[in-house]
């Protein structure tokens, strides 16, 4: 249940930050998607004919762009939701390691 309350918070917030941009920042979405579509070419570019171009095409026209934005937040999100939940695991771990009474 835990995992998926967690996927279905960050796929919520994921969504949320986009609409949160896309009325506060839109230049964000914008710069997001150049650098997405770079990306998509240079790999287009680096892998050979006819594979580099149909790949570059699958990505960029079959809706690739805007699912794999959200992907790449969503993904985003999860490794940073996760880091934070491991630091706080570590620390409190470390907690009640270091308060432990002697047992007598």
């Amino acid at each position: 249940m835990k995992v998926h309350s967690f996927r279905t918070i960050t796929a919520i917030l994921a969504w949320v930050l986009i609409v949160a941009a896309f009325y506060e920042k839109p230049e964000l979405l914008t710069g997001a998607q150049r650098i997405l579509q770079r990306g998509i070419e240079a790999i287009g570019d680096a892998i050979p004919p006819p594979w580099g171009p149909r790949i570059e095409f699958v990505f960029r026209e079959i809706g690739g762009l805007i699912w794999l934005q959200i992907t790449l937040i969503v993904l985003v999100l999860r490794i940073g939701l996760s880091a934070i939940a491991g630091l706080w695991r570590m620390t409190a771990r470390r907690d009640r390691v270091l308060y432990r009474l002697p047992e007598e």
